[in-house]
């Protein structure tokens, strides 16, 4: 596919989405209505999992085909049924570690769903994320053990996943597999993790009913602030589903966002670009609420010259791992935590090397650290 066409189709789908809060475009959007059919446009749909909000924004009006309306129902049944299962999964989990005492706050698919979209067909889910602290992921971790996850990721050294990272992915596998991604930063960035104290984000928490269990999910800034972050620095600013979800969000709280606290913590956070980018778009290709003045003030804000570059080295295109572990290193403070981290990357331990590169000779072993090094310096 073209990138024009692609784009086309972004513009096109990003209309239909806007009927559900802008019934007026109704008639932009049935005049084009007959690229509905077009392969291009429905492979995009799947892409990016629109499918059950177009059912719900256009699926019934007599101007979409048949076919495509049948198509659009099956994808927002098939949500459902999905959705639905991942809660009892989270449900479950949920009591689990209430019980031992885990605080929790769930973030994005499983929170919108509930509180936001109220609606469980439409806004797909893959997996399902949480923030915990980070003193509490021991405990989390024989909690989720205990319900039959296992953890997903390698370790270069015990802990240097916690030391260094911001999340731990678990599955746990069975008739339906489950993927359960838990965070104690909220971006995969040293420099925000070292830099956001995530206190304000836990005071500011409030609380939900998620999968039929009491718990906590992010107030309004803290929760545009996340998903601004996530969409720009993660996903590089695309994902029609991620803006839709910003532009709900900001349809749904309105007046209660408190913009000046809002704006105050993007510039401590040093989130100003990301914020800045997102909900500049959002207000102009989305029509979401963002009052004037806060975009005036966003616009002539100053970000310092390591926010630019934080910013470029997140959202580059193609990064070989050497580029990330020069990025990683200068997002850190303090040289002691460089020297820990460049040593736990470059000189991983021995079960790590062996399941990392499926060593069965031991003899082998010493070989492939220079192997690894190797491939890292070239980017390969």
């Amino acid at each position: 596919m073209s990138s024009s066409a692609a784009t086309d189709h972004a513009t096109f789908l990003r209309a239909c989405l806007r009927l559900r809060r802008e019934p007026a475009g109704r008639a932009a959007v049935e005049a084009a209505a007959h690229t509905l059919t077009d392969a291009g446009l429905q492979a995009a749909i799947v892409e990016e999992r629109v499918g059950p909000l177009l059912h719900r924004a256009i699926g019934r009006l007599p101007f979409v085909p048949p076919p495509v309306a049948a198509e659009l129902h099956r994808s927002a049944h098939a949500t459902t049924l999905r959705n639905l299962l991942l809660l009892r999964e989270l449900g479950a989990c949920l009591k689990a570690l209430s019980a031992a005492a885990v605080p929790v706050i769930v973030l994005k698919g499983a929170a919108l769903i509930e509180t936001v979209y109220t609606n469980v067909s439409l806004r797909p889910m893959v997996d399902v994320d949480l923030l915990v602290p980070r003193d509490a992921l021991t405990a989390m971790r024989h909690v989720l053990e205990s319900l039959g996850y296992t953890l997903e990721r390698i370790e270069t050294h015990s802990g240097s996943v916690a030391a260094y990272e911001n999340e731990l992915t678990f599955l746990r596998r069975g008739k339906f597999d489950t993927w359960l991604d838990v965070h104690w930063s909220l971006f995969d960035s040293t420099y925000y993790q070292d830099r956001i104290a995530m206190d304000w984000f836990w005071d500011t928490a409030r609380s939900a009913e998620i999968a039929g269990v009491p718990t906590r999910v992010l107030g309004p800034e803290a929760l545009i602030i996340h998903l601004c972050g996530h969409l720009a620095l993660h996903h590089m600013g695309a994902g029609l589903l991620w803006w839709n979800d910003i532009a709900e969000v900001l349809m749904f709280y309105g007046a209660e966002i408190d913009w000046p606290e809002l704006l105050a913590r993007t510039q401590e956070y040093g989130l100003l670009i990301p914020v800045r980018t997102v909900l500049t778009r959002a207000a102009d290709e989305w029509g979401a609420p963002v009052p004037a003045d806060v975009l005036r003030e966003l616009d002539v804000q100053h970000h310092s010259p390591t926010e630019q570059r934080v910013f470029a080295e997140l959202t580059a295109t193609r990064r070989s791992s050497r580029q990330r572990l020069w990025s990683d290193l200068r997002g850190m403070s303090k040289w002691r935590e460089r020297v820990r981290f460049a040593s736990s990357s470059i000189f991983p331990s021995p079960s790590y090397m062996r399941r990392r590169y499926g060593i069965t000779n031991p003899l082998l072993l010493p070989f492939y650290y220079p192997y690894r090094w190797v491939r890292g310096l070239f980017g390969i």
